[in-house]
């Protein structure tokens, strides 16, 4: 990519950012005078908004849990953290956790295009299989990196996700290096509170949701939340289609003053979880023999695609002990099967033919894990200093058996002719069972003096991953143990500035047992971060904040999803800068605006001096809210992606992408007293219907961006 490009790049990010910074200054100028709207409003205590765990109110919260597992305030974070709400979720209307995450800074998104099987979160450059960023209310969400018994949590059950940037072993133990997407799940409610939404749209949408809590019986000591769902789509591509169907019920019991017990339930049926292809990149992000491969092309097969159950089960305890001590124990059941009958392309026959090739996988995965986390927070002051110490001992295992196959049959297909060919294909089973173990304990030191907070922590984690292929009995396993730290520092000036800057360390042996193209078993992933920040909040409505990073990984592998096995790179560095505001702006204007910028480069390896694919440059948001009279709400954001490779060589390009979304919720009880309570909200994502390739992985496996999606949902709550 000549210098030229770059500077063009850049400058439209940056004109993009100019264009959005004016139109949220012009908005705020036009209605700096008005005052006449007027909004339901909602009442929340000091203590609420600076409780992690209490229902969120509007996109701003005071806190956060996720970055070092103790409710500490974000300006007291030494770590560049986000947190997307409840109010963010429903005003965009997300789909999927990945698609919450479209307006974060130093967040990815497209990995895989439309595709919404499994959420890929690409954080600081990082592209890791699903959930090796992902945590559930505390505690991590399992999944194979090897298979496809990997679970999705549904975003209709969220109260809110933490983003926390950069490795964060000292706090979870093996950890993605480009941070955690942290999920909180919706509590009980003290107060009666009941919605019921129906979304239709395009492609076939169609959703009924539920959620219902209160008091049980009317009881103080006993509250309950019930959440459920079903789901159903058809996808743009020919052929596919979605379904899920979800219940996720919960019950608080404050056992007394000092002691409370949450007991969690989320079973999720995915009789059919979608296209999950790729298509070349010549054809799609260029002509093939002058030829464009439609977005609706499905390069598989009618009988082609995944069912998913997944259930989890489990508690949330903590006694205090005293006005100084609280103990806390966390506890989850996972289990979860697939089965999946798969087609996928693998490039053209030859440059002259129309003819892509096609293999076939086909496989059926059980898996159970269990997960417990055991912590005693204490708070005291001694030597001048005032003392927040969380010490705890954690232990995952997982477990996952059953058979795959990896074929290459010959069988072809042609896109620009397309007949559909589900002739036999020989199979050869692989029969595995996969093993993962993790103990850690765990000390961290929250310090504060005056102005001055400082974090240290320590972690010691011994883990073990293995694989055994049950037909030969031939094992792969690593077995080993791990220190990693944290410290960080942070000063809280009186005008509402609060430098900071920190140094963590992470490592991830999930992959370990897995082996490379020439079948090395892989060796664990070790990362390390340097990060100088600084937030701004004059006030309770504008949170600001910047950060730039330098993180550095060595032994990085990523997975090919054409090949089924790792590609291994080396070492990798990743430099960035993350920009964002967090601000309401007048009583009726908000908005979300972010920057990032990450300059990745293998510094170490067979792609020395390359960038890794599924890492742009540039990517600049920004999202604005406006409530009018009478209870109507217009949203509007843009997405701008910067160009990036497609692949581990970079000699291919994927073009920078700039997309709009749209949002108008109306308060019907406004227009009627009889409808009070009722809302109807219209979402349009990508309104000018861009044809784009949001990522590649390779020459061949490439995904088209999805096309304009436009959804109504009409809800009522009581």
């Amino acid at each position: 990519m000549n210098s030229s490009k770059k500077q063009r790049s850049t400058s439209q990010v940056l004109g993009h950012a100019v264009c959005m910074a004016s139109l949220a200054l012009a908005v705020q100028q036009a209605y700096a005078a008005t005052d006449s709207a007027t909004l339901d409003t909602v009442k929340v205590s000091a203590d609420q908004a600076n409780d992690a765990l209490a229902p969120t109110q509007g996109y701003q919260v005071g806190s956060s849990k996720s970055a070092s597992k103790t409710d500490t305030p974000l300006q007291d974070i030494p770590q560049a953290v986000s947190v997307v709400t409840r109010q963010q979720i429903e005003d965009q209307q997300a789909r999927t956790i990945s698609e919450a995450l479209n307006y974060t800074p130093g967040v990815f998104t497209g990995a895989v295009g439309s595709t919404t099987r499994y959420d890929y979160i690409v954080l600081r450059g990082f592209s890791d299989h699903p959930t090796a960023n992902e945590f559930l209310d505390g505690l991590r969400l399992f999944g194979d990196p090897d298979g496809y018994n990997t679970l999705q949590i549904d975003p209709y059950v969220v109260e809110r996700l933490d983003v926390v940037r950069g490795p964060a072993s000292a706090s979870y133990g093996q950890a993605a290096p480009g941070g955690v997407v942290a999920i909180t799940s919706k509590r009980p409610l003290q107060s009666d509170y009941h919605e019921l939404s129906l979304t239709v749209g395009n492609h076939q949408q169609r959703s009924l949701g539920l959620d219902f809590g209160g008091a049980v019986a009317g009881r103080d000591d006993l509250s309950y939340r019930l959440v459920a769902k079903g789901s159903a789509a058809d996808q743009q591509q020919n052929g596919a289609s979605t379904e899920r169907y979800v219940l996720a019920p919960s019950l608080n019991w404050k056992i007394s003053d000092r002691t409370n017990l949450l007991l969690q339930a989320y079973l999720q049926k995915d009789p059919s979880t979608g296209y999950h292809g790729t298509l070349p990149y010549y054809g799609t992000v260029v002509p093939h023999n002058g030829k464009t491969i439609s977005t609706s092309f499905n390069e598989g097969s009618s009988g082609d695609g995944m069912s998913r159950d997944q259930q989890y089960f489990g508690y949330q305890l903590e006694h205090r002990i005293n006005d100084a001590l609280t103990f806390r124990q966390q506890y989850r059941l996972q289990l979860s099967k697939t089965d999946l009958s798969q087609y996928s392309d693998v490039g053209w026959v030859s440059d002259s033919s129309d003819l892509l090739n096609r293999t076939y996988a086909r496989s059926s995965e059980r898996s159970t894990a269990h997960i417990i986390d055991n912590n005693l927070e204490a708070r005291f002051s001694a030597l001048g200093l005032r003392h927040t110490v969380l010490a705890g001992l954690d232990y995952q295992t997982s477990r996952n058996k059953g058979d795959n196959s990896y074929t290459y049959t010959g069988t072809t297909i042609n896109p620009f002719n397309t007949v559909y060919d589900d002739s036999s294909h020989p199979l050869s089973y692989k029969y595995f069972d996969r093993k993962r173990d993790q103990t850690g304990v765990y000390l961290q030191d929250q310090m504060a003096l005056d102005n001055w907070k400082l974090t240290a922590g320590l972690r010691h984690d011994q883990a073990k991953v293995s694989e055994t292929n049950t037909g030969t009995g031939v094992s792969n396993s690593w077995d080993g143990g791990k220190t990693t730290g944290r410290l960080g520092l942070v000063y809280q000036a009186a005008n509402g500035l609060s430098p900071y800057l920190s140094y963590s360390e992470g490592f991830d042996p999930s992959q370990a047992y897995a082996t490379d193209t020439n079948g090395n078993v892989l060796k664990p992933m070790q990362s390390k971060q340097s990060e100088v920040g600084i937030r701004y909040q004059p006030s309770s409505d504008i949170q600001l904040s910047a950060a730039i990073y330098d993180l550095r990984q060595s032994n990085v592998a990523q997975y090919n999803a054409t090949t089924f096995k790792y590609d291994p790179i080396g070492k990798v560095r990743s430099r960035g800068v993350e920009l964002e505001a967090n601000a309401k702006l007048t009583k009726q204007l908000s908005l979300l605006a972010g920057y990032t910028y990450t300059d990745m480069e293998v510094t170490e390896g067979s792609n020395q001096g390359k960038t890794p694919y599924l890492a742009p440059a540039h990517k600049a948001t920004a999202w604005l809210d406006y409530a009018f009279d009478r209870g109507i709400n217009l949203g509007g954001g843009i997405r701008h992606t910067g160009w990036m490779w497609a692949d581990s060589a970079n000699t291919l390009t994927i073009p920078g992408v700039t997309l709009y979304d749209l949002r108008l919720r109306l308060q019907l009880g406004q227009f009627s007293p009889s409808l009070k309570g009722s809302t109807l909200q219209i979402n349009a994502n990508n309104l000018a219907n861009k044809t784009y390739v949001a990522s590649c992985y390779s020459s061949y496996a490439c995904y088209y961006g999805e096309k304009r999606n436009i959804s109504a949902t009409v809800s009522y709550k009581w």
